[in-house]
């Protein structure tokens, strides 16, 4: 697995998008903007009165999503900019239904002109397809912004020279937070990232000890928080470093063998002895409102919920000064560059496709980069940012980006990168129960979700 020294690239999960614009519409190209078969039209345009592209996209950093505190303002800004030429919409979907909500109207043939990522097997259909515009010949036609990606990125959304959809800029490690009162209180003062596991579940044991829940896990939705954990804790395994490297491609569907069965027997007495009476069902609100609420001494998340600590809507007064953030410990810090993001349909009118375009580069742009690192965190190992930033700099983010620089030993996937998506949605976190209620071993479990993953191998 990559050394993070070497690594030096990550994600940055942005954009927006717009809809209302179906996929069965003409294409073409701009003057000067090159069209989806890689060719460029230089034919002048023809501007008379150009009406505003309005893209309508369905998105899930919206309403109560934690990244929708900096998604939102930024599709504002980009509006400001284009407030005569474009304007993007956001129609507000649930996390959860997002994937669903993509796949079908890639069904009804109704694909907004910009989509985030979506399922990994959507995406890898209508790559085989052809069905999604090609951004090579746009980021050749701007140096700049092709220089500011990461090279691993680049490489994993290429296919057959074609660029399917947007590399990363940023890369982002995720570790996480806990509650420093309450480390004191237990008298824990190792830095987590400088512990193995054996002293982490010492650590555990000390805050249980003093009457405090160590762990935010929750067994709803896709499980996130746990699986987090459960990642970082099989990255110190033997093994690991090549199943979970950063930049891995292909997926895994065998889990049968000892890193991935020891990894399962840790999160079962997590989930039996380390967490809150309603980890069983919990969706991530329900997790983040145990730590938000000092019920919970950690949570496994990433840099984007730094703020949630100071919204006095969802944490009390001062909470925030409480966070400190760490890796995990071993080092380990979670990212990949093995990850799809923004894309453009194919077929579209010619002034949505540009909107989009616009769109694309402008959340890609050195000053929304660094906005967003300012608000969300992370590095851009390609971009040279302002002499300000580091003091713009939430503190904890800046404490998150010293633990990066001293204490990481190795990026990994997550097991939700590994997995098929059917897995990392539903197999895992819908059996947790039963492995928290010993009603299966940690075999049966690594067993079972073998058997389901073999289902969708192809």
């Amino acid at each position: 697995m990559k050394r993070f020294k070497i690594v030096s690239m990550l994600c940055l999960t942005m954009a927006l998008g717009l809809t209302g614009c179906g996929s069965n519409n003409d294409g073409g190209s701009a003057s000067g903007t090159p069209s989806s078969s890689g060719e460029s039209t230089d034919k002048p345009v023809e501007t008379a009165v150009q009406e505003k592209v309005v893209l309508k996209i369905p998105h899930y950093k919206s309403g109560q999503n934690v990244g929708a505190k900096f998604f939102l303002p930024q599709v504002e800004r980009f509006n400001t900019k284009y407030a005569d030429k474009y304007e993007i919409q956001i129609e507000e979907v649930p996390n959860d239904d997002y994937n669903d909500k993509i796949k079908l109207l890639w069904q009804q043939k109704e694909l907004p002109a910009l989509i985030e990522k979506g399922a990994n097997e959507l995406v890898e259909t209508l790559i085989e397809k052809d069905e999604i515009y090609d951004l090579k010949p746009f980021l050749d036609s701007k140096p700049e912004l092709k220089a500011s990606l990461i090279e691993d990125s680049v490489a994993f959304n290429t296919r057959d020279g074609k660029i399917y959809t947007m590399p990363s800029s940023v890369v982002r490690p995720i570790g996480l937070f806990y509650n420093k009162e309450m480390f004191a209180d237990a008298g824990i003062t190792k830095p987590i990232a400088q512990m193995n596991f054996e002293e982490f579940d010492q650590a555990l044991q000390a805050l249980k000890d003093k009457g405090i829940t160590p762990l935010s896990l929750m067994t709803g939705e896709n499980a996130w928080t746990t699986m987090l954990l459960a990642s970082a804790f099989m990255a110190n395994e033997p093994g690991a470093e090549e199943v979970l490297k950063s930049n891995r491609a292909d997926k895994e569907f065998d889990y049968t063998s000892q890193m991935w069965v020891k990894a399962f027997g840790e999160v079962q007495k997590w989930l039996k002895e380390y967490t809150t009476d309603n980890a069983l069902g919990a969706a991530y609100a329900d997790s983040a409102n145990n730590f938000l609420n000092e019920k919970t001494a950690i949570i496994a998340n990433g840099t984007w919920m730094v703020g949630d600590f100071s919204d006095t809507t969802k944490a009390p007064e001062g909470f925030d000064k409480k966070v400190g953030v760490s890796l995990y410990p071993g080092g380990i810090g979670l990212a990949t560059t093995a990850e799809y993001s923004w894309w453009i349909p194919k077929g579209l009118k010619q002034e949505e496709t540009e909107a989009a375009l616009a769109f694309i580069e402008f959340i890609r742009s050195p000053e929304e980069v660094e906005a967003y690192m300012v608000a969300e965190g992370g590095q851009a190992p390609n971009i040279q940012t302002s002499a300000e930033f580091t003091s713009k700099l939430n503190p904890i983010l800046a404490e998150m980006n010293r633990s990066v620089s001293s204490d990481l030993k190795m990026i990994a996937q997550s097991m939700a990168d590994v997995w098929p998506d059917q897995i990392s949605s539903k197999e895992f976190s819908g059996y947790l129960p039963l492995l928290a209620q010993d009603k299966m071993t940690p075999e049966q479990f690594a067993e079972h979700l073998t058997k389901k993953a073999q289902q969708f191998k192809k």
